[in-house]
């Protein structure tokens, strides 16, 4: 069994220099060369700026090629809060249309290149684990319906759809697709290399500090001064982005592929070929590969970091993809790796700029198309003037000081999760 993702056998993640970076000057630097850092850097120096990026690992190493691929806008934002509550309507229902054009970007950003990047555009179920949640799903769709175009349904019968004894229903989103991500982000990558952004991988960030109108930036290939800088580190934080650290956790998630499984097993097991995830905060989300011959099953087995090796992980996978999808017959797992989350407190993207720094970060489960759409508005606020009202800049992001107590109690977290929604799922 393989411990890396499915996706590096298409598109590998690796070190690349392209220039110097000790004891230089740049117009800006952008740290963390993910989705949103590798967007931001190629808008900004599309638009003139002599621009470096950097990533502590290796290009696209983090969650960016990591996840299970799946395309939305307009889902999943604010999924702890009530925006509507929180922010008033007006500013509410901005939210979720930036959000959705966050996937009109992602598709504009990749036409005429869906097969370099696999993009197949066959829509997303959201699947109640209870009736209770499917009456809460129902309402969502009502609301989405009344303010957007996403041509959203509840289905009560999933007969259809996935056979099995475990959801009552679900939400089904026609405009949503999926990509490959690591092919995504080598399309994003030869994007930015086109536009003459500088790179210099791996390079970790140590610390930094604004001198007048500069930032003296130190890094473990020495110091590097720059007007402007973006932080876009996401689930990958740590404590030398400064203040930001305590907005966001790094959430471990993790992804099984099967082995290639007889023909037409799964247009048996998941006719319509969709995306799909449930609505459980112990969530399952899964997919068939873009070729249709494996499954690609994700969840958070263990809520905790570098356990693709376990047996317990392992066990956990074979026993969840047998209960939700009974009649996929015998198969086994040639992958399982793990990726971090970006998750914020809030759960809401935060992008924020603070004099000549803008800080991004907080994808919540739905960056493939909200994180480069960030990366890109995160360059327009340094190099024009043309979205000082995205309103997505004016979410409150609260630090929390308690982050590292939060983290050490995840597991009990997703212990208390698993128990009460596996009672949801029987009686209500």
């Amino acid at each position: 069994m393989k411990t890396y993702p499915y996706w590096w056998e298409f598109f590998k993640p690796y070190h690349f220099k392209n220039c110097e970076v000790s004891n230089t000057s740049f117009d800006l630097v952008v740290v963390g060369a993910g989705y949103t850092g590798v967007c931001a850097a190629s808008q900004a120096s599309s638009k003139g700026l002599n621009t470096l990026l950097i990533d502590q690992l290796a290009l696209g190493e983090g969650a960016s090629t990591r996840s299970a691929g799946m395309v939305s806008g307009g889902l999943n934002l604010g999924k702890k809060i009530n925006l509507f509550k929180e922010y008033g309507d007006e500013i509410a229902k901005k939210f979720i249309q930036e959000s959705i054009n966050s996937f009109e970007y992602l598709e504009d950003q990749i036409n005429h290149h869906h097969d370099e990047v696999s993009y197949q555009k066959t829509g997303r179920l959201v699947l109640a684990h209870s009736y209770k949640k499917l009456e809460a799903l129902r309402i969502k769709a009502n609301l989405l319906n009344s303010m957007t175009n996403l041509d959203i349904s509840i289905l009560k019968n999933l007969d259809e759809e996935i056979v099995n004894s475990y959801y009552k229903g679900g939400m089904l989103v026609k405009n949503a697709a999926s990509v490959n991500p690591s092919l995504l982000y080598n399309f994003f990558l030869k994007k930015a290399l086109s536009n003459n952004v500088k790179i210099f991988s791996p390079c970790k960030l140590l610390s930094y500090k604004q001198i007048n109108n500069y930032y003296d930036i130190v890094t473990s290939e020495g110091v590097i001064k720059s007007q402007y800088l973006i932080i876009a580190t996401n689930g990958y934080s740590e404590k030398p982005i400064g203040k930001e650290h305590y907005n966001i956790i790094g959430v471990p998630s993790y992804i099984a592929a099967t082995n290639v499984l007889p023909e037409n097993i799964i247009h048996t097991i998941l006719p319509k070929l969709r995306m799909y995830s449930d609505s459980k905060n112990d969530l399952y989300y899964f997919r068939p590969s873009p070729d249709h011959q494996r499954l690609l099953f994700g969840a958070f087995p263990i809520w905790a970091y570098g356990m693709e090796n376990s047996s317990l992980v392992k066990s956990f996978f074979i026993k969840k993809i047998k209960q939700i999808l009974p009649n996929i017959g015998d198969f086994s797992i040639d992958y399982i790796w793990g990726g971090k989350v970006g998750v914020t407190f809030n759960t809401l993207p935060l992008l924020k700029r603070a004099e000549n720094k803008v800080s991004v970060f907080g994808c919540n489960g739905s960056g493939v198309a909200l994180m480069p759409y960030l990366g890109y508005q995160a360059a327009n606020m340094l190099t024009t003037n043309q979205n000082n009202d995205l309103v997505i800049s004016q979410i409150k992001n609260n630090k929390n000081f308690f982050k590292y107590l939060i983290i050490k109690f995840l597991p009990f977290l997703g212990f208390y999760y698993r128990l009460k929604e596996k009672i949801e799922n029987k009686i209500l």
